[in-house]
């Protein structure tokens, strides 16, 4: 029996590539293989093309040319909108889709820090798959929300601050566990500024002592913030200066730690507190 995909001449393998987008909004040609919507980069890299070339394109591409310091880099890919209503047709209007709407907004100086909180997303994603857990949100700071009255957007990654200043996480998601469901605020550090990095986690310290994200979310117990960074050495650094900072004495189990090497090699469950004492995710 023929499917709608079927009668669309969608194959199974760019039907993959098609939920994955939905999924993950921005994803690499490599980020594809790594989710396992094709095994082999030629292969894979020919049906974008011809998700492309429809006449309403179901696929988009971004490209980014070459880098002077890591060469060339990869293409972006992203869901369009007759994208995403073909597979409302076939998986029903309450199918969880993201696509960006009217300007992608991605721009070259945050190739790198949008494609690495992907990964981390992905990494998340994989780990859930393998154990007893469920994501039941997870947003980013480059999903927008309309803000109703006052005729804008924000992040839907926001955690509301006072009744006009926002915390942009760069991702807020929630697990379910085998005990209470546990919200997390996700940060993804590039590059080597541990002052700022420091700035931001105290930014987060605030909204932990002030209750927040958990009211946010209807919670009565707090959240926490994992840290991932790009680079090993800053993560140290990083991690030295707060157990140095009198005003993270006795918060140190709300903040978690990772690099991206980390995540690569061990199971997204292992993380360090900044002590360097190791902990669970939850």
């Amino acid at each position: 029996m023929k499917t709608k995909l079927d009668l669309h001449r969608i194959t199974l393998s760019q039907e993959k590539v098609l939920t994955a987008l939905a999924q993950f909004k921005f994803l690499t040609t490599g980020q594809l293989l790594s989710l396992g919507a094709m095994s082999e980069r030629t292969n894979l890299n020919k049906n974008i093309s011809e998700l492309r070339k429809f006449s309403s394109p179901l696929v988009g591409s971004i490209s980014f040319g070459v880098h002077p310091g890591k060469g060339k880099l990869e293409s972006v890919h992203y869901l369009t909108s007759h994208g995403a209503a073909l597979l409302w047709e076939v998986y029903g209007e309450d199918y969880p889709i993201r696509f960006p709407k009217g300007n992608h907004g991605l721009f070259q100086q945050d190739y790198f820090h949008r494609v690495n909180t992907v990964t981390v997303h992905i990494a998340l994603w994989q780990w859930v798959q393998r154990n007893d857990a469920e994501i039941l949100f997870f947003c980013t700071y480059f999903d927008k929300l309309s803000t109703g009255k006052e005729k804008g957007y924000r992040a839907e990654s926001a955690i509301r601050i006072s009744e006009r200043q926002y915390l942009i996480a760069d991702a807020l998601f929630m697990l379910k566990t085998p005990g209470s469901p546990q919200l997390y605020a996700l940060e993804m550090y590039n590059g080597n500024d541990t002052q700022r990095v420091h700035h931001s986690l105290t930014a987060h310290l605030t909204a932990l002592n002030n209750g927040q994200p958990s009211l946010q979310f209807g919670m009565d117990y707090a959240s926490r913030v994992l840290c991932v960074f790009e680079f090993e050495v800053y993560k140290v650094q990083l991690m030295k200066r707060l157990s140095e900072d009198e005003g993270f004495t006795g918060a140190k189990e709300f903040f978690l730690f990772k690099s991206l090497e980390e995540l690569k090699n061990e199971e997204f469950f292992e993380w360090q507190l900044f002590d360097g004492t190791k902990t669970g995710l939850f």
